[in-house]
């Protein structure tokens, strides 16, 4: 089941200036604020021209001088109050929507079905998290509160600016068109390159995330060097980028400056001439020139911004994409069957991994799993069965085919529902970096009592307990701190604290050494009572009590029925029995591996026998 791919919606500045719309009403107080402060800078100025003509002016007394320069002061105070509430606000409004960005990013991707984390490196999404929502922050806030300021910097002195001298004003917007025609193409020039920028970034973050997480591995390989020159690799392709950045940031500042410099010379040497011609005086040339300053000035950080903008564009161009993505595979919403049936039936399922789409994984795969049974998966490695349990999760959904949960589609049904009615338990169990406490109660609310009985069910009270802190004691980032016999009883108490009507185990005991697997093993023989159970099996003790084995080869049921059964008709399950035992001398029942066997065997010794009684190999 596919989705028709939808049009990607258009990602703007208009769009980014959206996410703010939630703060509304703080940003009105922050403009407040912003106007505040712009009509003191504007009137600075002015004053400041007034206070040197009435020092200049023989007819004025030193009282009068003193009023000016008492405004001038109150002016400044009134400023630096606006200022002080603008900063305070607007920088609120920034953590505000950045937060707000970050838990609707991460919420989005959550939703996302499991094979686009199939193919999306875990580093590429955390990068984005944090690097790209950080500058996104800064273009939809601080950023605001400079554009706003500076346009009633420019609008406002203008126009005083024209009243004092509309000569010396028409001088001094020569230079507009230069830096209003550089600015659009300086901001179109760096949104290409902060998205690239921000891509190889990403890269990089994820090599380290990959490296850092699997610091053990890279440890016994002795990969350091290795290590460090593929993440010094990722991150001199992000130089590259950020030296253009860099060169094309510089390049403007200097156009930018020449020309902003040279109108002020401009206007310094016309005003010049009118004073030496007596048109204006000397506080209204000073006014002037400093009018001139803040107009070139805020034309100059405006038209940094500008390229500060199209980054934000850039960088949140990715992030829109993961928020504005719609998953393949729905995980809320559906119908809801009450009693929960314990009934799964796969009929002609055939499914391809996404990421593998030239690879069938399975093909037309048929059975069923009645209320109260236990069904095990055998075969070879790599067969398909980790794949039904996947399917059994819808993780995935099947190409053709469907999977039956009490003879309802589950396409169909509401997969938050079905999953608390359904634990599994893995070969590789995943614990968060939590408390022991926190990763059994994980899947669900519970009591001091329903926590300890479910780890006694496991087998992991025992443990537990020799803890200093006991269910308090901190496991690690994925359970480092435990042994993985420990980790597995953790993640069967998660499992069975749910209270699953059916039950998935995958090859849980595989990668235990033997004390471990007999605790876990007994606590899996504790799981599995009263309810529907499908086990990828790879000791015999498990299999021979199933209600029906069925082997999987290649994608396809290669032979189904019970133990007894299977072994009497001689097929590809006796084969895979006998492998083993030919393997050397097993003894007992929890010795017997079935699942390591390779699919081709060809010829076997047929004097080999299986006694059912002391599982011990004859010849």
């Amino acid at each position: 089941m596919k989705m028709v791919k939808q049009k990607p919606k258009k990602i703007d500045i208009k769009r980014l200036m959206s996410l703010c719309k939630p703060d509304a009403l703080l940003l009105f107080f922050a403009t407040i604020a912003l106007v505040i402060s712009s009509l003191a800078n504007m009137a600075a100025p002015l004053f400041f021209g007034r206070v040197i003509d009435v020092a200049l002016n023989p007819n004025h007394t030193m009282a009068q001088v003193n009023e000016q320069v008492l405004i001038l002061f109150l002016i400044f105070v009134a400023g630096a109050i606006g200022a002080t509430f603008r900063a305070w606000l607007f920088t609120l409004v920034g953590i505000r929507v950045v937060c707000r960005i970050r838990r609707q990013l991460f919420s989005a991707i959550m939703q996302q079905e499991i094979a686009f984390f199939d193919t999306t490196r875990t580093g590429d999404l955390t990068n984005r998290l944090s690097s790209d929502t950080g500058v996104v922050q800064n273009a939809v806030t601080v950023n605001i509160s400079m554009l706003l300021r500076y346009l009633f910097q420019i609008f406002g002195s203008l126009i005083i600016m024209f009243k004092l001298s509309p000569s010396l004003t028409g001088v001094l917007f020569a230079a507009v068109p230069v830096v209003a025609i550089g600015a659009t193409q300086y901001g179109k020039f760096v949104m290409g390159i902060q998205k690239k920028f921000q891509d190889e970034l990403a890269a990089a973050g994820t090599t380290a995330e990959e490296c850092i997480s699997s610091v053990r591995t890279v440890r016994s390989f002795t990969g350091e060097s290795k290590a460090c020159a593929t993440y010094g690799k990722d991150i001199n392709k992000s130089y590259v980028q950020g030296r253009k950045l860099a060169a094309s940031s510089g390049a403007f500042q200097g156009l930018v400056g020449i020309v902003a410099q040279g109108a002020v010379t401009l206007v310094l040497w016309y005003g010049a001439k009118l004073l030496f011609q007596g048109n204006i005086t000397v506080g209204t040339l000073t006014s002037f020139m400093l009018y001139t300053m803040n107009v070139a000035m805020a034309f100059a950080f405006l038209s940094s911004l500008y390229g500060d903008f199209m980054k934000a564009v850039g960088a949140s161009i990715s992030i829109f994409n993961l928020m504005d993505r719609v998953p393949e595979v729905t995980n809320e919403g559906g119908e809801k069957i009450q009693p929960f049936p314990c009934q799964v039936d796969f009929k002609n399922v055939s499914f391809t991994y996404p990421s593998r789409p030239d690879t069938k994984v399975l093909k037309d795969i048929t059975f069923s799993m009645k209320p109260g049974s236990v069904v095990a998966l055998v075969g070879p490695s790599g067969g398909g069965k980790s794949t039904i349990v996947n399917l059994i999760e819808r993780f995935y959904v099947p190409d053709t085919g469907n999977i039956m949960l009490g003879g309802v589609n589950m396409a169909g049904l509401d997969p938050q529902w079905f999953r608390k009615n359904i634990s599994m338990v893995s070969q590789e169990p995943v614990l968060f970096a939590c408390s022991i406490k926190d990763n059994i109660t994980y899947g669900t609310d519970a009591t001091d009592e329903e926590i300890e009985d479910a780890a006694r069910q496991s087998n992991a009270h025992e443990f537990i307990t020799t803890f200093e802190e006991g269910y308090d004691t901190l496991v690690g980032e994925r359970g480092v701190r435990l042994s993985g016999g420990q980790k597995q009883r953790v993640a069967i108490a998660r499992a069975l604290i749910m209270n699953p009507s059916i039950l998935l185990l995958d090859e849980a005991t595989s990668a235990l050494d033997a004390e471990s697997e007999h605790l876990v093993k007994e606590a899996i023989d504790r799981a599995m009572e009263g309810r529907t159970v499908l086990v990828i099996a790879h000791r015999l003790s498990t299999v021979r009590n199933a209600s029906e084995v069925i082997v999987i080869n290649k994608g396809e049921v290669a032979e189904r029925g019970t133990h007894e059964e299977l072994i009497n008709k001689g097929g590809v399950y006796k084969k895979l029995v006998l492998r083993q035992l030919s393997a050397g001398t097993l003894t007992t029942k929890a010795d017997i591996n079935i699942n390591a066997a390779d699919d081709d065997i060809d010829t076997i010794d047929e004097d080999f026998e299986l006694d059912d009684d002391s599982q011990e190999m004859k010849s």
